[in-house]
Parts: C-alpha cells; sequence; structure tokens
C-alpha cells in the first residue's frame, strides 16, 4: 500500500472501532486506490457489506437532478433562466416565477418540506400540491431545502414526457450502465440495498450507544434524495462527467466547476456550485447528503482525477469531517 492508503486504512479501521463509521470507501487518483468495506449493511441478520452493497445516497441525488436538468439545457429543451411556472402550472400564483436557476442554487425562496411529507407515501404531482409554499425569504438569500429538487423533478418529467425515475435512467444511468443504481422503492425488494440505522450522534456519541432503523419514505424525496447506489457505480458516473459523456465541457466548466456565490456555506464547507460545493481553502468540490442513517460524501478535485466516495448506513460518524480528513491525508497540500 501507498502512504496515503495506509494512513485512510488506518482511519477508518479507528472509526469503525469506535462505532464511528460502518459503511464502503472508494479512493482513486492517478497513482492509488483502495476500496474498504466494513460493517454490517443489515445489522439483524449480520449481513456485511460488500462491494455491491446498495446505499440509498440522499442528498447526493441532487447531484444527477443536477446533470439531468444541464443535459435537457445542452438539448435545447429547457433553459436555467425560464420559470418554473412554463413546466408546472398547476403551482401557486407566487411561485410561478421562480426560475429554473434559483431552485438548482437553492434561492427560490421555498419552505423546506415538514416531517408529513415523508412519513406517508405521496406521487409527485400530491408531493407539489401539498408542500410548496413561498417562504417569507429574500429570493436572493442561500436556503438549502429538498422541495426546490422536487420541484425540478417535475421539471424534467414535463420537459421529457417522461415519469422522472425514467428520465434519469435514460439519460444517465442506462447510458453508463450503472446497474446498481435507481429509485428506492418501498413497495418493492430491492437485492442488496443497506438498512439504515440512525441515533444523529454524528460523531459525537459513543459505540454503545443503541440504533434505530425506522426511516421515512425516501421515495417521496424523488430528485433531492430518492436514488440508491453503490461506490462502484458512483465512480463511473465521475469518471463520465470528467470525461464529457453526460454533459460537454463547457457545461462541465460554467455549471459544476464554478461557484455561483462569493458567500462560503460554512455547514456545507464551500462555496455553492450546480451540483457541488466548491471548498476554496482545500481545493476540492464535495457532495453529501444524509438521512435517517444514510450518510453520504463525495470529494473531487476540479480535473477529476482525485476521486473519493464514501457510502455509510449509519449516522454515527461527522461524516463531511471524516471525508475531508482522509482526502488530505492523501496529499501534501497544507492548506
Amino acid at each position: 500500500m501507498a502512504f496515503g492508503q495506509n494512513k485512510i486504512a488506518e482511519s477508518v479501521h479507528r472509526e469503525y472501532d469506535v462505532g464511528h463509521f460502518n459503511g464502503s470507501i472508494l479512493y482513486i487518483d492517478e497513482n492509488d486506490s483502495i476500496k474498504i468495506n466494513k460493517g454490517y449493511a443489515n445489522f439483524q441478520f449480520q449481513v456485511k457489506i460488500n462491494n455491491d452493497t446498495r446505499f440509498p445516497i440522499a442528498s447526493m441525488t441532487k447531484l444527477f437532478t443536477t446533470v439531468c436538468i444541464l443535459q435537457l439545457q445542452e438539448k435545447g429543451l429547457i433553459h436555467l433562466e425560464d420559470k418554473v411556472g412554463k413546466y408546472i402550472q398547476e403551482l401557486p400564483v407566487d411561485c410561478q416565477d421562480i426560475s429554473i436557476k434559483e431552485l438548482l442554487l437553492h434561492q427560490s425562496g421555498l419552505e423546506n418540506e415538514p416531517i408529513k411529507a415523508v412519513i406517508n407515501p405521496y406521487t409527485l404531482d400530491e408531493y407539489i400540491s401539498n408542500f410548496v409554499k413561498i417562504a417569507d425569504k429574500d429570493r436572493s438569500e442561500f436556503n438549502y431545502n429538498n422541495v426546490d429538487y422536487v420541484l425540478l423533478s417535475k421539471v424534467i418529467e414535463n420537459s421529457t414526457k417522461k415519469p422522472f425515475s425514467v428520465a434519469i435512467e435514460d439519460l444517465i444511468l442506462k447510458p453508463l450502465s450503472l446497474v446498481n443504481s435507481g429509485f428506492v422503492k418501498e413497495e418493492e425488494v430491492i437485492l442488496d440495498l443497506a438498512y439504515g440505522y440512525h441515533n444523529y450522534s454524528f460523531g459525537e456519541g459513543k459505540k454503545e450507544m443503541p440504533l434505530y432503523n425506522d426511516r421515512r419514505f425516501i421515495s417521496n424525496y424523488y430528485g433531492a434524495g430518492g436514488m440508491y447506489s453503490t461506490i462502484d457505480d458512483l465512480y463511473k458516473f465521475v469518471i463520465a462527467l470528467r470525461d464529457n459523456k453526460l454533459i460537454n465541457q463547457a457545461s462541465t466548466s460554467k455549471y459544476l466547476l464554478t461557484a455561483q456565490t462569493n458567500n462560503n456555506i460554512d455547514w456545507l464547507l464551500g462555496k455553492p456550485t450546480y451540483g457541488f460545493f466548491f471548498n476554496e481553502a482545500k481545493g476540492f468540490y464535495r457532495r453529501g447528503g444524509s438521512i435517517d442513517g444514510f450518510n453520504t460524501e463525495m470529494i473531487i478535485d476540479k480535473n477529476f482525477n482525485k476521486i473519493m466516495i464514501i457510502l455509510c448506513n449509519t449516522d454515527t460518524a461527522d461524516l463531511p469531517l471524516l471525508a475531508t480528513k482522509l482526502y488530505l491525508l492523501t496529499t501534501n497540500n497544507d492548506k
């Protein structure tokens, strides 16, 4: 093992031993690679995590949704400056003039979803009818929420004339042969899907703290957080972005890799781009997510040559902090 690989392995094993890691990690750069699976996909039946374990990826789904929107713009089906009312006529009047761009950048002024939006199943139309409401906020203000990306799911549906999940499959999953990725459906048995366990300790708890595996209707998150995947499929996705197989180089540079504001969002560890958060101090882009025990992190450099992907089914780690620490172990960058 190379120095960086050794350091990653040592740190992951240490975090696992104290109960702060349960999942899969993949790190690849131009010279080294390491893959680690630790813990259980199902604690009750002691099913171990392996390379084929599928994890709900929470808000990492937003990156797929963003890429799909950019694909549709390249095809001339939509434009980021378009008002969302053009595609979703049934929106409340005071939401009609929100732009697709504002949804992507969390500048819509919409309220985030209440807990009741995910404790019962809702179709996409039912969700929009019940939970899309304007908040008393300045449109220019960053306000991270899931409703923005649920609305983008409907924009994709109406502009492609396909169900949202089918559009993502046709435009991203099938072309890349991401056979272990898809959308969580509570009414279906999904092979190799990990269970989620939570106690909301996020790096502050102890190994003996109990974990719970009740969960919300993840499917209700749609383009905000409704997908599952594996570390290998996500790696293929990143490489496809690097090689311009999904969107062209101009879109990648202008949207994915360019910060859209000078404001650093501290808890997201960076400045928002379309799809990522750019950590200028550390020189990387990150995308993460968290839903009821499912915690995910992706960190890449600007050339997509240095890639770290972490998928967990417990929330016992402060995963953004851990991922950053592990990523920086592989570099001599002292920033």
